[in-house]
């Protein structure tokens, strides 16, 4: 099947180690700690999620989700200063 044409050998690794250590998980881009999980229905990733769309083309939103993440890092090196 198709899992086994991924498990070819190429040079001592198969295709599937290869391109499996090479795919990041991508983050939320309004919950930067975390993966994206594919909470919108419909979304294959931030790239094409609804919320993440709505939130960034709201002129409010937007500034809202800056000071936001701009506490978080402030906060980030506030947490790293101290250690």
């Amino acid at each position: 099947g198709c899992h086994a044409e991924l498990r070819i050998a190429a040079f001592g690794r198969t295709i599937e180690s290869m391109t499996t250590s090479r795919i990041s998980t991508p983050r939320c881009p309004l919950r930067p700690d975390d993966p994206c999980s594919l909470c919108q229905p419909g979304a294959n990733g931030p790239q094409d999620c609804g919320l993440v769309y709505l939130v960034m083309d709201d002129p409010e939103l937007r500034e809202v989700y800056a000071a936001q993440l701009k506490q978080r890092r402030a906060a980030r090196q506030q947490s790293s200063i101290r250690h």
